[in-house]
This record gives C-alpha cells, structure tokens and sequence, in this order.
C-alpha cells in the first residue's frame, strides 16, 4: 500500500443524521433507551464503588461519553490518492466494506454505494458513498465507519 495515501477524515458541515428529519424515532431510540436506563445504573454503580467521590465527577464524564456515539455518526469525508487508476483500489475497498458489514446498493461507474442492514436505520441513515476520479477515491460517511475503513485497508 506504498502507493496510496489517505486523506484525513474531515467532517462535513451537515446535520448528522438522525437531526436532519424529524421522524427519527427509529434511530434515536435505541440510544435514548440507553441513556435512560444505562446511564444511571452506571452512575449509580461508580458511586457504590466510592461514595466520597463528587457526583459531578461521575456524572459529567458518563454524559460525555454517552454523547460520543452521537459524534462519531456525523457526517465525514476522505480520500485515498493513488498513483495509478483508482478503479484498482475497488477491490479492497469492496472487501474492507464488506469486512464492516456493508452491502453494495448502487453500482455506477464513477459513484457506488455502500449501506449496512441495520432494522433501526432506514437506507440512508448510515451509508457510505465512494466517489471515482481517475487517481482518487473519495469516501463520504459517518466518522466512526470512516475511522474503521481507513484502519482495514491501512493495514
């Protein structure tokens, strides 16, 4: 892989999402049901574990990382540079994809699409969008789905 080169993942200045409308009570749920009743039996059990220590010092971190799903599902983007024809990475960026549990929609020359079977996603909601350009990829997705890519192919 000496001859690729990624990008870094910038975000993209868009609504995540499950903002971006208003009938998404299918995403939100299952997050919402985990904060609702996770967080506070994570709260609770740190406190049992050391009742001396300020609420504020367990509560702020658990709401911080009970927001980090959210970010990592932001929209992004990143491209892989090649030096010869970027239809040969195809490939590996099919495998890679797959390898995530993505499934290929729309296969057109220069534009494919990738989404992952989830019940609470709609097929939006999720998907990746792999644009060719004769020596780049670029990758357009959610962040965390991003960062997993980049780390399958890398290696």
């Amino acid at each position: 892989m000496k001859s690729v080169t990624f990008s870094e993942i910038v975000r993209i200045r868009e609504r995540p999402f499950f903002l971006a409308r208003q009938g998404t009570w299918r995403q939100l749920l299952p997050w919402a049901l985990t904060l609702l009743f996770g967080l506070p039996l994570l709260v609770g059990a740190l406190h049992f574990i050391d009742p001396d220590t300020p609420l504020a010092f367990i509560v702020l971190p658990a709401l911080a990382g009970a927001l980090l799903p959210a970010a990592m599902m932001g929209p992004g983007r990143f491209e892989m540079n090649t030096r010869f024809d970027a239809r040969h990475m195809l490939a590996t960026l099919d495998e890679a994809l797959v390898s995530l549990g993505y499934r290929r929609t729309v296969s057109d020359p220069d534009r494919l699409s990738y989404f992952r079977p989830r019940p609470w996603l709609s097929a939006r909601d999720g998907s990746i969008v792999v644009e060719v350009s004769p020596h780049a990829l670029q990758v357009e997705g959610p962040v965390g789905s991003l960062r997993l890519l980049q780390q399958r192919i890398a290696c």
